[in-house]
């Protein structure tokens, strides 16, 4: 369960405008309350819990630790949109199409092998275990349309793919809950299976995907598909939140045999969500984190989470496609090396491998 407790203004928190908090047990109508912004701070304590007990919960963000210069919430990205223009060069994959693939499908000597795919989309496989596809994202860069002003190429088609085990989709935005990819790569392979957000089933759904092939999460549950372990922990993207329905953002813990990986999906920190994932499992082998900050976890959150977690390896991500919404990952480097020098990080290429040993 989580719990809440509304602080006087002014107090320790970094959690802002709650626009309505109740709860519910099953079976039960939600009771809800309407908190004034400017007396109040809404504080989550603990992590959730559902079915047992649902919290309604919808909360806007306001960081504790700012960063002078930096835009407060997605407006200011948003409205940066009209100024892009199509690039004169792009980032070039390292490796892509058929050798990409192929070195995908290949068997790995070490624990964990992860493939960059853009933004926050990865190619994970576990040795001698299964190949996890997240947040897959494709488009066609010379449609003429908006999305020809990305900044960098992607390395594989949605059939260029090898065919996943399992494919995890964090929230519903368009570079992670794909209108291109995912009805593509449903197509492509009929068997394969989808974890989602249980607020987007019906995106997916109504792409034609089969309700049977799509594995809804609400947050704070666990799931095991063929032996890989999933934990969803809620994330807190645009807003932290949360119905009877579930989480509307999500980050995923995946275990397989003594392998950890998490993917944060996009967040910004909140309370509690640090201990939700210490309480998911006691060691990482893998982190994706993002560093790209305004609605987003910040550079120096990320290295905050490194330190929480200490990984094997943190990787940074979702920058570098996004005109109106990219940082130069340099700052995450120099942020680790001040004040985290002692855990593993690697700046990734796209279509490049990372092994963990």
């Amino acid at each position: 369960m989580l719990s809440y407790a509304l602080l006087p203004s002014g107090q320790a928190g970094g959690v802002s405008c709650c626009t309505s908090t109740g709860m519910i047990s099953p079976g039960n109508k939600a009771v809800s309350s309407r908190v004034s912004t400017s007396s109040t701070e809404c504080f989550p304590l603990r992590d959730i819990a559902f079915p047992t007990q649902v919290v309604i919960l919808r909360l806007r963000l306001k960081r504790v630790r700012s960063r002078e210069g930096e835009p407060e919430g997605p407006v200011s990205v948003r409205d940066t949109m009209a100024d892009w223009v199509i690039p004169e060069h792009r980032t070039q994959p390292v490796c892509r199409g058929v050798e990409l693939k192929a070195q995908m499908e290949a068997t790995i000597d070490s624990p964990i092998a992860a493939w960059w795919l853009t933004q926050a989309s990865w190619m994970v496989r576990f040795q001698n275990g299964p190949l996890v596809l997240i947040d897959p994202w494709w488009r066609d860069l010379f449609a003429g349309d908006r999305w020809g002003k990305l900044l960098g190429e992607f390395p594989l088609e949605p059939e260029e793919h090898p065919e996943p085990d399992l494919v995890l989709c964090t929230h519903w935005h368009d570079d992670h809950i794909c209108p291109v990819s995912i009805p593509r790569l449903a197509t492509h392979f009929p068997n394969l299976r989808f974890v989602v957000p249980n607020r987007s089933v019906d995106l997916l759904t109504g792409w034609g995907v089969e309700h049977s092939r799509i594995i809804p999460m609400m947050g704070s549950d666990s799931t095991c598909v063929d032996g890989i372990n999933i934990h969803a922990i809620p994330a807190a993207h645009e807003e932290l939140d949360i119905n009877e329905n579930g989480a509307w953002y999500l980050g995923y813990v995946m275990n397989f045999e003594k392998s950890t990986v998490l993917h944060m999906g996009d967040s910004r920190p909140y309370p509690g969500w640090h201990e939700a994932f210490q309480n998911a499992s006691e060691n990482y082998d893998l982190i994706f984190a993002c560093i790209n900050g305004n609605d987003n976890l910040r550079h120096d959150e990320a290295v905050d989470l490194a330190l929480a977690l200490n990984p094997k390896l943190i990787v940074p991500m979702h920058y570098g496609m996004d005109p109106g919404n990219t940082v130069d990952p340099q700052i995450f480097v120099d942020e680790m090396m001040q004040r985290a020098a002692e855990i593993n990080h690697v700046v990734p290429e796209v279509g490049g491998r990372i092994l963990i040993d």
